[in-house]
């Protein structure tokens, strides 16, 4: 990762901006596996996750990546609901 980082001279591959210590960065296939890229250096790139994610949804690639047979999926939002009832005066519940 560090090589890429100074490769790139601290920039994110995707949006142009300087990497800053409390981003959150992840390496890419800039072509993807699943569409025939190779798993070598010259086709790896440094970009924010954020950024990753979007380029991921827009290249083709699997939304769904294949790690040694864990298959990872996005994360979805969940809504909350509680599970038990307050008791309010009135309504039955003791």
């Amino acid at each position: 990762m560090a090589e890429l980082l100074k490769e790139q001279k601290g920039k994110c591959q995707h949006c142009g901006l300087t990497f800053k210590d409390s981003d959150k960065w992840e390496i890419d296939h800039i072509k993807p596996l699943s569409l025939g890229g190779k798993d070598q250096c010259d086709n790896l790139q440094l970009l924010h996750k954020h950024c990753h994610d979007v380029k991921t949804a827009r290249d083709g690639s699997s939304r769904a990546h294949d790690k040694g047979g864990i298959t990872e999926e996005p994360d979805e939002v969940k809504v909350s609901s509680p599970v038990l009832k307050t008791s309010r005066s009135g309504d039955g519940l003791a």
